[in-house]
């Protein structure tokens, strides 16, 4: 349950990323590159959850299977809020056409959902195997790594999502295979 400091900054990440930058942006906002990357934002919730999770070994696969879950339940909610306030604030501020590109949005929305599953998968089994120090050391290494791919190439986001999302959901398959071994010998 989130209480105090982290409540407030997820509070303000919602205000800032769900209703003052869409409103700073407009329609802008609609740009499938950005919206592609706000479905991939849950990604960044997911994984440090998950190794809040998992300060402690599970006794069974069922339980390491319910905190991935769990993890990955919350970032992908966050994205929702985010995006359901963003492309609310678009339309309460903007009358007329809404040039919303919804095939990209779907496969967005597809790339983060895997995405926040291989993080927090990933997170889960480098904690149970070392510590929590070198498990946020591995996630921030890979969403800097995602960032700086941003950054140089964001305008290929919504053209590879699937694809992105089929890497992702084989790396979660490896991970969660990798968690379960680890849990279960």
């Amino acid at each position: 349950m989130l209480r105090g400091p982290a409540l407030a900054v997820y509070l303000m990440v919602v205000g800032l990323f769900g209703i003052l930058v869409p409103f700073q942006k407009g329609l802008g906002f609609l740009d499938p590159v950005i919206l592609t990357a706000y479905a991939c934002l849950g990604a960044v919730f997911a994984g440090p959850v998950a190794v809040q999770l998992f300060e402690r070994v599970p006794a069974s696969v069922g339980e390491a299977l319910r905190r991935v879950l769990g993890a990955f339940l919350l970032g992908e909610a966050i994205v929702v809020l985010l995006l359901a306030l963003g492309l609310g604030t678009v339309r309460l501020t903007h009358r007329g056409i809404f040039p919303l590109d919804a095939a990209a949005l779907a496969g967005g929305i597809v790339l983060g959902a895997a995405l926040s599953l291989a993080l927090s998968g990933m997170a889960a089994w480098i904690r149970t195997s070392y510590s929590a120090t070198v498990a946020t050391s591995a996630l921030r290494g890979v969403l800097l790594a995602l960032l700086i791919a941003f950054l140089f190439r964001s305008r290929w986001l919504p053209d590879v999502a699937w694809m992105g999302a089929g890497i992702a959901l084989a790396a979660a398959a490896v991970f969660t295979g990798l968690l379960a071994k680890r849990v279960h010998g």
